[in-house]
């Protein structure tokens, strides 16, 4: 699908935006991955890259540890053995006898966690601040903003997600639907270069789908590099460039749509998004 890039940037980030989009290195790429709990070996050798500006869906039974590979992908979660590049930050997951990560240090973190933004699927808003404070609070605390600047980014990007008239609500007296579209609004206001979505739509009422959805959509009609944990099948062979089948912790398949869908060589991702064949 054609894209334009990254068109709806609030004006005091172009920029950043265009010095971001000439680097020639993935934006996310993990080369074999691990990840245990315990005795339990969640991710077995799992790489993925991510094109600049392209939508990536990462799909598979539960269980299969696609939560668990995004939330690697901002170090929520961290593998105990690989390499990952994330917006121009490589980390080797090397680790010494005290089981610490060599080589991440607290700066490295911050770097890395103020490029990329995640959408969780409980939305984790804070109840006690309103839309505008929930939107407000990173950019300034992470990233320095004035609160002027602050309100004019969160402001943009209410207008954007059609939130505007909700800026000075609680999320209490938000439907399910409207909580998540403020939470992608929170995501896009730190303008990160890489944005994750985990089962955005899986904790909403099936009449309020369709308006996240829609939100996503018009995110990767503008070019956004995001990649996606969804159940949502005829949603993700709409929007992705890429849809990576996960299976038992490694990776089944990766292709395009039409490579999942319609001419999957792998038996068990040919039974899972064609579950009646």
């Amino acid at each position: 699908m054609t894209r334009s890039p990254n068109a709806n940037s609030s004006p005091d980030t172009h920029s950043s935006h265009a010095a971001l989009s000439s680097s020639t290195a993935m934006p996310v790429e993990a080369r074999h991955l691990v990840k245990r709990f315990g005795d339990l070996e969640v991710l077995r050798d799992v790489s993925l890259q991510v094109g600049e500006g392209s939508v990536t869906s990462i799909i598979g039974a539960s269980g299969s540890g696609k939560s668990t590979l995004l939330r690697c992908l901002n170090l929520l979660e961290r593998p105990v053995q690989g390499e990952l590049t994330i917006a121009d930050e490589t980390i080797r997951f090397d680790r010494n006898r005290q089981g610490d990560i060599v080589g991440l240090d607290r700066r490295q973190l911050q770097r890395l966690r103020a490029r990329v933004s995640m959408v969780f699927q409980q939305f984790n808003l804070w109840p006690h601040l309103t839309v505008l404070g929930n939107i407000t609070e990173a950019p300034m605390r992470v990233q320095k903003l004035s609160r002027k600047r602050a309100i004019q980014r969160a402001d943009h990007y209410l207008e954007r997600v059609g939130m505007a008239d909700k800026r000075d609500s609680y999320p209490a007296f938000l439907s399910g639907g409207q909580q998540q579209r403020v939470a992608i609004a929170r995501a896009l206001a730190m303008e990160p270069r890489v944005l994750l979505f985990d089962e955005p739509t899986s904790a909403l009422d099936p009449e309020r789908v369709s308006e996240v959805l829609s939100v996503i959509r018009s995110l990767a009609d503008e070019g956004r590099t995001m990649v996606m944990v969804t159940h949502e099948m005829a949603f993700a062979q709409e929007v992705s460039d890429q849809v990576v089948f996960l299976d038992r912790g490694v990776v089944g398949m990766a292709g395009t749509p039409q490579d999942i869908f319609e001419g999957s060589h792998n038996e068990r991702c040919r039974r899972f998004v064609s579950p009646a064949a």
